[in-house]
């Protein structure tokens, strides 16, 4: 099931410790592997909290035991991950955990002046923090995401093997002294301030009416002003955007009150962890601009997610426009290089960092109707998203707009994030990169693809053209 990336590990070591046993668990293909050594009963009361127990964000689907002989072993380790599985078929069993917006215990490490993550933009524990955006192979372990390049401090090093602590086995786990860092460039790619003073000239850019790129969990933003209908006017003309709604991030719960009509199930979306983009009723009569969604009764809004927009929207204090980092009709940008590329035309300013994004997580947008979530765009917090059964491994491709992919195998179904339309050649080389990156990252080599019959749509060309694979 869902066993790695949600401090599994540790919760693993802390109940066997509890219950005196010894053994070991590690990370494998298959999914999470532990060993175990004690009297019976103490055996039998770790599985049935292992399955009735887990911890949070964490989803048990299967669990397989049988006895091995006793070997008097002592104590209880966590083992480094074992990359092939025995079996030689398990590799899909593991799910991959969707990112996840910063939690409680982060968020008041950013703000407490005392604490040595005091307004640390990449703060994140085995609770929270990026996932699906970071991981490149699995098992998930740092050297098979993209903090492999960071090594750990002294600092954090200690917290990563410390028990008791937080961030026991946290693989994203990074402070100022070890983790990544901030930079606030021109359109040029300039370098004019980094760190703290990078986050301030970011937001002073803001205050001033300019727009600014900032690259975020899953790929970019485009951020400016919402309450300015001049600024708003100007991301539209450059992004060729003449009347789509541009989604908003408000700075706290109390602003999106201040423009939005929010019911109790669609605030317990906006503060949750997946935190969504979530579609709200407009109050009549609000401040903000109609250019904002004309002729819209709605408007799409979320909170912020990551230290970073905490940090950002804290400065800022009102309702920023937070819409996706792209030239109209491509795909969200990811890379600093590119971004500074393609979006040069449309930023005034570039607040980068340096962790590698591993692939495009844009926003998901969810709404209400009958005090039901109904899923519109699924990607960050939602995606991967696993469906139940089993199959044969099959790629599944859908249409030319608003397309996404599927993969089917040992597990189940499979579900990416959105990809966006695929009008563009950039789009298209970016869904037959996910074409590549997508099955691998399931350890499910496809056997088949599946595609719409329409002759038209480029995803089955595309099929078509890629035969059996």
């Amino acid at each position: 099931g869902a066993v790695q990336g949600v401090g599994f590990r540790p919760f693993v070591f802390r109940l066997a410790t509890e219950l005196n046993l010894a053994g070991w668990a590690r990370n494998a293909l298959a999914g999470l592997v532990v060993e175990i050594e004690g009297p019976p009963e103490d055996c039998a009361a770790f599985l049935e909290r292992v399955e009735k127990n887990p911890p949070p964000f964490a989803t048990v689907r299967h669990i397989a035991h049988s006895p091995r002989p006793v070997e008097g072993g002592s104590g209880f380790r966590i083992h480094h991950s074992r990359l092939e599985s025995a079996a030689g078929t398990e590799a899909a069993n593991t799910e991959i955990l969707p990112d996840l917006a910063t939690c409680p215990d982060c968020l008041r490490e950013i703000f407490d002046p005392a604490n040595r993550r005091h307004l640390y933009p990449f703060t994140n524990c085995t609770q929270c923090g990026p996932r699906f955006s970071i991981v490149l192979a699995l098992p998930y372990d740092r050297e098979r995401t993209t903090m492999r390049g960071f090594p750990l401090c002294a600092a954090c090093r200690d917290e990563y093997e410390s028990p008791g602590d937080r961030r026991f086995h946290a693989q994203p786990n990074a402070c100022p002294d070890c983790g990544p860092r901030l930079e606030f460039t021109d359109p040029s790619g300039h370098r004019l301030a980094t760190r703290g003073e990078a986050l301030e000239r970011a937001a002073q850019a803001i205050e001033s009416g300019q727009i600014v790129a900032v690259k975020g969990v899953g790929g970019f933003h485009l951020i400016a002003d919402a309450r300015s209908a001049e600024v708003v006017e100007t991301l539209r003309a450059r992004k060729h955007r003449p009347a789509k709604p541009l989604a908003l991030m408000m700075p706290h719960l109390a602003a999106a009150r201040a423009h939005c009509e929010i019911s109790p199930a669609e605030e317990d979306l906006l503060t949750s962890a997946r935190a969504p983009i979530v579609l709200l009723r407009r109050l009549s009569g609000g401040e903000l601009p109609a250019v904002l969604a004309p002729g819209n009764p709605t408007f799409g809004v979320m909170l912020p997610y990551s230290p970073l927009h905490h940090l950002l929207l804290r400065r800022l204090g009102f309702p920023v426009v937070a819409t996706s980092g792209n030239v109209s009709d491509e795909p969200i940008c990811i890379d600093n290089d590119k971004a500074l590329d393609r979006l040069r035309g449309i930023a005034d300013a570039f607040l980068l960092h340096d962790r590698p994004i591993a692939r495009p997580v844009d926003d998901s947008v969810v709404r209400v109707a009958a005090g039901r979530e109904l899923l519109l765009r699924h990607s960050r917090g939602y995606a991967p998203l696993s469906l139940g059964g089993e199959s044969a491994p099959v790629l599944a491709v859908g249409g030319d707009q608003k397309t996404a992919l599927a993969v089917s195998g040992p597990f189940g179904v499979r579900c990416g994030p959105h990809l966006g339309d695929l009008e563009t050649e950039a789009a298209r080389l970016a869904f037959e990169a996910q074409c590549r990156d997508f099955p691998a990252l399931c350890g499910a080599p496809p056997r088949a693809i599946a595609c719409d019959a329409h002759p038209g749509y480029r995803g089955a060309r595309w099929a078509a053209e890629a035969g059996p694979p």
